[in-house]
């Protein structure tokens, strides 16, 4: 297949397809907003290919309201996201493959950012990923991502960070998902599994810009199975049984360790004492005297005062007020381009591109 990054190409030569996949269960909330999203992308040459997991809901009324030539939409029974994702992709003509979850939405510049991002480093074959502004089922600002910017060899730093790549936050050539298989359905993380074997095997680029308004809802399924301490710590480890064979064993060692770190940290973050008490033998004491998190983790276990909490709140809190105004005027620009009776090139040319 060509690839329009190749500067030899000609000039009227039309640009790369780039598929979207997006996978709903339930979505009638928020439908809307994550296709119009992804219908005003200043880079218009894709295609958004809608996976409905078996909703009951008004997701299929939401999604046939909607006029676009682009966009197709599969139904299938529920079998969740992961085998959505490669349903989608089964059906998927781009040369790039960008995915997008069913509550987030994408900055209009999106795909044309990471689409130069290609261009700009001359591989096709690689991963971009961009950074993201976490908000509540408010779309209240509540943190931004880190700041990540590895490049080329991306691997050490996912395997030792778990919010590198977020399917919403990332462009794939298509043959690094064939090379990958797709998403794992054993594999509760099935996103970090696959963005770690593509990392293994290709080249990352970041855009060091924040391109996502990714959704963070205290009722998603990474907080619902910290309910129960089995089933959370067989979700969090299921992710090195399913790399099996894909890493070395140092690294499968490392990556386990890593993993027992997150389970405890959200343990503490989302209230859950006990289980984060009862769990704190299995966790490497040296990882967690290696960043603030871990610090105040063991701040935590030590004096049974929810440090880790308190100050995730109070971050929240902080950075919420502080940048309140610039969030507001910034969210109604937003806004104004994904409702329906809008999205005018004048909507388009209001959103500011300063970097927060």
């Amino acid at each position: 297949m060509s690839c329009a990054v190749n500067p030899s190409a000609a000039p009227d030569a039309a640009p790369p397809l780039v598929s979207v996949i997006l996978p709903v269960y339930q979505g009638e909330a928020t439908i809307t907003q994550v296709v119009r999203s992804v219908l005003t992308q200043t880079y218009a040459h894709l295609e958004l290919i809608v996976v409905d997991d078996g909703s009951t809901d008004a997701t299929a009324q939401r999604l046939a309201a909607i006029a676009d030539p682009r966009l197709r939409v599969i139904r299938q029974d529920n079998q969740g996201v992961a085998f959505a994702r490669n349903n989608g992709f089964s059906q998927a003509r781009g040369e790039y493959i960008a995915f997008i979850d069913a509550d987030d939405r994408w900055l209009p510049e999106k795909l044309a950012v990471e689409m130069q991002t290609v261009e700009q480093h001359g591989q096709p074959l690689c991963i971009v990923y961009s950074r993201y502004y976490g908000v509540d089922d408010a779309d209240r600002l509540i943190n931004l991502s880190p700041s990540f910017t590895a490049s080329g060899d991306a691997l050490e730093t996912i395997l030792n960070n778990e919010s590198v790549m977020l399917p919403s936050t990332a462009l794939i050539h298509r043959q690094v998902y064939e090379a990958g298989g797709g998403f794992s359905k054993d594999c509760y993380h099935e996103d970090r599994s696959f963005f770690i074997r593509a990392c293994r095997d290709f080249p990352a680029f970041p855009t060091q810009q924040r391109l996502t308004l990714y959704r963070q809802a205290m009722s998603g399924r990474c907080r619902r199975v910290l309910a129960d301490y089995d089933a959370a710590i067989d979700a969090e480890f299921s992710i090195v049984s399913a790399l099996q064979g894909a890493l070395s064993e140092e690294r499968l060692e490392r990556l386990r360790r890593v993993q027992a770190k997150n389970l405890l940290y959200r343990f503490l973050m989302y209230g859950y004492m006990d289980y984060a008490r009862r769990f704190y033998p299995r966790v490497d004491r040296s990882l967690l005297r290696a960043d603030k998190k871990g610090r105040l983790a063991l701040i935590t276990m030590m004096t049974g005062i929810n440090a880790l909490s308190a100050a995730r709140l109070c971050a929240q809190t902080v950075l919420r007020l502080a940048l309140a105004p610039w969030w507001k005027t910034r969210l109604a620009q937003l806004n104004a381009i994904w409702q329906p009776s809008a999205g005018s090139a004048d909507a388009l040319k209001a959103i500011s591109h300063a970097a927060v």
